[in-house]
């Protein structure tokens, strides 16, 4: 039994719980700050258990191969430092009176269990229970995106659950069709379920029940996964929701749906090889990479900004996953890199809320000079989701740009097309907000929220710099036996 996965998956929910019983300010800062100590340590001492022995298991229960542990180091780190903004942004708001002691309370007991369904649901063994828990995060999700009552918020958040919940019935379609096509071979049972015994057989699987139910998986979780033409919810929750829950979404939430994805996928691809899922999943990447790069160019919301740069992303770590062999570690680093990257932007974003009051791109510029940790983490946050080097995200880009050449040379230069225009697109924002002169002086904010908010950005910041063009060893390893689960029997680029 691995006692870290099972802290890792607990202690959002003990914070979450303790957060609602206590409502003392302080003691819920307390919960959360042990909660972000908890889950990295937690975090980091299961990857390393996967990475020594291949994997590792709860009772059957919970099951962690690496695909797992990047998931929970990605959610795990990113939750940590989310929570540590949150703390600050969240204790602003409440300075400000805008929010009360008690919805202070339940905004960390809603945050920490769309935490804990996220971490729950890529650990689990059983492909229905993970239904269920991705569910329990689509739930957590819809109302701490309607948590300001603003009837925007509210709007943004009844429009989330009802297109995720559209997706996530279609996802059930396929994990049913799934159990259809298992249970012949290996019975009506809870083997039938279990994604390592749906590895084992599944070269003895039904074709064609596995075509279709990948199908629904890859519509119904590409809903949450914010895949065009599924995306429409995704700039409305972001821009609307509290901005410590944007970066959640963007960074883990969009990242969970597509671990779901790739969990279809591997099944598939052992039944009917890759050539079907890769050419579904390259289509839909491309298409989420022209939609977004085209809208970025016309955005003057600086929230809903970075929710279309996470549409592009997310479409640009499914190319990688679509081409395979090295598409299939540079998506893998893609998205880890993505998730560090988008939720810098949107701290940044959040504290130039806080201090203006709007979300108007014309209206804020000068930001290096008037708000020295905003400007910086929207800039460098900018720099490396434009794909520039020292960031991972250019080494990722790089490599998928190689892997698509060596597969499908024709799918390279439509990538690097819309790559080069969404680059243009989104520096020009991103330099436009951080240059210039200093705008209106706005709201200064409190020395608490300074430090949270400040710990967060520079966290990310570091990590974004350290991994920058170099995979560490502990990472490489685990990259190269997430390429294996996709059929890459290559060795991970150094």
């Amino acid at each position: 039994m691995s006692w870290p996965l099972v802290l890792l998956v607990t202690a959002p929910v003990i914070a979450g719980l303790g957060s609602l019983l206590v409502r003392q300010r302080r003691v819920i800062e307390v919960l959360q700050c042990a909660k972000v100590g908890a889950m990295l340590a937690a975090a980091a001492l299961v990857a390393g258990q996967v990475i020594a022995a291949g994997e590792v298991s709860v009772e059957g229960f919970l099951r962690t191969d690496a695909l797992s542990a990047w998931l929970d180091l990605i959610i795990g780190f990113v939750g940590s430092t989310g929570t540590l903004y949150a703390v600050g942004y969240m204790g602003e708001e409440m300075d400000r009176t805008h929010l009360s002691s008690r919805r202070y309370s339940q905004f960390f007991c809603l945050f920490d269990l769309y935490l804990a369904a996220m971490l729950l649901a890529v650990n689990l063994e059983n492909i229905a229970i993970m239904w269920i828990a991705i569910e329990g995060s689509t739930l957590s999700a819809a109302l701490l995106i309607g948590f300001d009552r603003s009837k925007a918020a509210l709007e943004a958040g009844w429009k989330y659950i009802i297109l995720s919940s559209v997706g996530i019935s279609l996802a059930l379609f396929g994990t049913i069709l799934v159990y259809y096509s298992s249970e012949h071979v290996l019975g009506v049972s809870n083997e039938a379920l279990r994604w390592s015994q749906l590895y084992r057989v599944a070269e003895g699987l039904d074709p064609g029940a596995i075509k279709v139910a990948f199908i629904f998986s890859l519509i119904g979780y590409g809903t949450k996964a914010g895949i065009a033409p599924m995306h429409t919810w995704l700039p409305d929750a972001h821009a609307e929701a509290p901005t410590p829950v944007s970066a959640m979404l963007s960074a883990n939430m969009l990242t969970l749906a597509v671990y779901a994805i790739l969990r279809f996928k591997a099944v598939t691809d052992r039944t009917v090889g890759p050539e079907f899922s890769g050419k579904l999943i390259i289509g839909l990447a491309l298409l989420s990479l022209a939609v977004s790069a085209t809208f970025i160019l016309v955005q003057r919301d600086y929230k809903r900004l970075f929710a279309y740069s996470s549409i592009e992303h997310i479409g640009i770590a499914l190319l990688g996953f679509g081409i395979g062999g090295l598409g299939v570690f540079a998506g893998a680093w893609h998205l880890m890199n993505h998730a560090l990257a988008k939720s810098t932007a949107f701290y940044g974003a959040g504290l130039v809320f806080l201090r203006y009051n709007h979300k108007s791109l014309d209206r804020v510029t000068g930001l290096l000079s008037q708000m020295p940790i905003a400007g910086t983490a929207i800039l460098v946050a900018g720099v490396a989701l434009a794909g520039m080097p020292p960031f991972g995200l250019f080494t990722s880009e790089v490599l998928i740009a190689i892997g698509a050449y060596r597969a499908k040379p024709e799918v390279t230069y439509v990538f690097l097309s819309l790559l080069t225009l969404a680059f243009v697109t989104l520096l020009y924002q991103v330099l436009r907000m951080t240059f210039g002169a200093p705008g209106e002086a706005g709201t200064a904010l409190g020395r608490q929220c300074r430090i949270f908010t400040s710990a967060a950005v520079g966290i990310n910041i570091l990590l974004l710099g350290t991994i920058g063009l170099h995979v560490p060893p502990g990472l490489e390893a685990l990259l190269a036996s997430i390429m294996k689960i996709f059929g890459g029997g290559m060795e991970a680029p150094r």
